[in-house]
């Protein structure tokens, strides 16, 4: 497996969700109530951060092998 084109890949995933929290924090800002986090605009948030976080992982374990294998 080319370890150094899917780092490269799962970096170009992460930018693509920087750009949406980015545009959806600055659209959403005032709606996102931390007294109120059951509403559907913290849901659609959570599942992203969740995405966002489980990506970070992959690269860090990307980027590990790369440095095993080098």
């Amino acid at each position: 497996m080319n370890y150094i084109a899917k780092r490269e890949e799962l970096l170009y995933k992460k930018m693509k969700l920087d750009k949406f929290f980015t545009m959806y924090l600055d659209k959403f800002d005032k709606d996102m109530d931390a007294e109120k986090p059951n509403t559907p605009v913290w849901k659609l948030y959570k599942q992203k951060s969740a995405e966002y976080n489980k990506l970070c992982q992959e690269i860090r374990n990307t980027e590990y092998w790369i440095r095993k294998n080098v």
